[in-house]
């Protein structure tokens, strides 16, 4: 199991066939693969929260941003977890414990042994420390 701070960039984006394909087309021109995937929509508009693998953050925001899209950067916590039942319960109990809020979650399942979850949480020092110690993650 692994935790690290990982960025999230949460796009508005119209709710129209194509916006999306438009938007990730700048990842895949960058060569950025995308962890995890998050899309709330409403009406005529969509907000995507978007986790990424890369270092250089400014240069996605940058690109983003220079495409004509609004968006707002995020430090966020990966966790890569056990695919069973409990485990998610388990970290939020964690966070509970320690009074951190989880503000966003979403996460993916890319194979059977593990999960991988992005976390938007009001205090991710704290946060980290308190998933540390509880030695489950």
């Amino acid at each position: 199991m692994s935790i690290k701070i990982i960025k999230q960039y949460s796009v508005f984006l119209a709710n129209e066939p194509g916006a999306l394909k438009n938007f990730t087309e700048l990842f895949v021109r960058s060569g950025i693969n995308i962890m995890a995937i998050s899309q709330d929509v409403r009406y005529d508009a969509a907000v995507v929260r978007i986790a990424v693998e890369t270092q250089d953050s400014d240069e996605i925001s940058h690109a983003i941003t220079k495409a004509g899209f609004t968006t707002v950067k995020t430090d966020a916590i990966a966790i890569e977890i056990e695919n069973k039942i409990g485990v998610l319960r388990d970290v939020a109990a964690t966070l509970a414990g320690d009074g951190i809020n989880i503000i966003a979650v979403y996460g993916s399942v890319p194979d059977n042994a593990s999960s991988l979850i992005v976390l938007v949480v009001n205090d991710i020092p704290r946060a980290v420390a308190a998933l540390e110690k509880a030695g489950k993650f």
